[in-house]
């Protein structure tokens, strides 16, 4: 027999033999068929637990990003980072106004980070620190802010901004390191506490 009589003798065989064998596995095929259109089981705690991280990491990422368009990148020479220069060399009218990034929005952002289920992380300890230190030297910054933006410059030669300048300096300085170390520690690896 060759091997092309072999082939036609097969499949003749398999097309008799094929109504038996189908009512023989009926009965197993009707038994399964529940359990495949049954919904599949609920993930384990564990699984839960990534997920509850993940919010908790993403709450971090978002408030990171937009705290770090107040940042001036380290070793950048763009022009806020030139007038920064100026205004710590004594220059109060270039101070930045650009205090709105630790407005309530910030506030707003931090405690639903702070909120998010999940363990501790590094990032909430910054996080934490850099609200106690806005909320401490941001009215210092502001005062500067106000001062110049009200145009009172003009009335006292700049007297009182040269008095405000050394908190503002300070206050900025502040808010900027704990700024870096909150952007930092949701950037780094994560650990717990």
């Amino acid at each position: 027999m060759s091997v092309r009589q072999r082939v036609r003798a097969g499949a003749a065989s398999a097309a008799t033999g094929s109504p038996r064998l189908a009512r023989a596995l009926w009965p197993v095929l009707l038994a399964t068929l529940p359990a495949c259109m049954q919904e599949a089981p609920l993930p384990p705690p564990v699984a839960e637990a990534t997920v509850r991280v993940d919010a908790k990491a993403r709450a971090h990422a978002e408030l990171a990003h937009r705290v770090r368009r107040f940042l001036i990148d380290r070793g950048a020479r763009g022009p806020v980072a030139a007038n920064d220069e100026r205004f710590r060399l004594g220059a109060f009218w270039r101070a930045r106004a650009d205090t709105h990034h630790f407005g309530p929005d910030f506030h707003a952002r931090a405690r639903v980070a702070l909120a998010a289920p999940g363990a501790p992380t590094q990032a909430d300890t910054a996080l934490r620190a850099l609200q106690a230190t806005v909320d401490a030297r941001l009215p210092h910054w502001q005062a500067l802010v106000d001062y110049n933006a009200s145009g009172r410059m003009r009335d006292d030669a700049g007297e009182e901004g040269r008095r405000l300048l050394p908190w503002a300096i300070a206050a900025l300085d502040a808010i900027e390191a704990a700024a870096w170390r909150y952007v930092d520690a949701v950037e780094s690896p994560p650990t717990r506490e």
